[in-house]
């Protein structure tokens, strides 16, 4: 007897790439103002035609996530850093506990990836997160500050050469769509970098304890964060 199925919902081509394109915003790895690349680059990444490429970025233009400019020096670029705080307010405001359980998801996943990634991370994820940890440290920006973190956060999940808890974190951190800090909390930027050092240093050491008090920590900045930013959006 099979259990659990759901009915196949039908997803056309353009949907897929839609998706895809809105996860990296979200996490924060498309940059506020970032030029997209070339159709062609795009379409050939994707696997589809630019037909449909171009009805994706229809879409996400609707949406407000990108804006499409015309002429020699235009493209498809990431809508400014104003309109996705907006965007990511509204989405905080429909739906407040989807963001709580987003939170809870990722504390999970990212604890879990903490402990394994001490014995089990190899030379090529410590040295993406030791990059990762020298952009927060160059980071002059909110949106740069959250790149650094959800590359660092990336490759802590790859360190645990598990792709399903991998993925897991990938998916959190697509989900996980909030406002970027404003100046009068990058105060809350400054700790947490301190927080990603010492998580760095524990995992280079294979400190498990010391590695999960450092993602409990990262993890009480997240959740007042979150709070802070849900009663702004209220």
């Amino acid at each position: 007897m099979l259990w659990g199925l759901r009915p196949v919902e039908p997803r056309a081509a353009y949907g897929l790439a839609v998706d895809l394109l809105r996860r990296q915003i979200h996490a924060g790895l498309l940059l506020p103002a970032e030029k997209l690349p070339a159709e062609r680059q795009l379409s050939d990444r994707f696997g589809i035609s630019r037909v449909t490429l171009r009805e994706a970025l229809r879409v996400l233009e609707t949406d407000e996530y990108i804006t499409v400019r015309r002429g020699a020096q235009g493209g498809a670029f990431v809508t400014d850093e104003d309109r996705l705080c907006e965007l990511a307010r509204r989405r905080m405001l429909r739906a407040p506990a989807k963001t709580m359980r987003v939170v809870e998801f990722l504390t999970v996943n990212q604890m879990a990836a903490a402990r394994l990634a001490c014995t089990r991370r190899g030379p090529a994820e410590m040295k993406r997160m030791r990059e990762a940890v020298a952009m927060m440290h160059a980071a002059r920006t909110a949106p740069h500050r959250k790149q650094a973190e959800a590359l660092f956060l990336l490759a802590l999940g790859d360190a645990t050469q598990n792709p399903l808890l991998a993925r897991a974190i990938e998916d959190g951190l697509a989900e996980l769509f909030l406002p970027y800090d404003t100046p009068s909390t990058s105060k809350t930027g400054t700790v947490a970098l301190g927080e990603f050092e010492r998580l760095l240093a524990a995992l280079n050491s294979e400190d498990v304890d010391e590695a999960e008090a450092a993602m409990a920590d990262l993890h009480r900045l997240l959740w007042d964060a979150v709070r802070r930013m849900g009663k702004a959006a209220a």
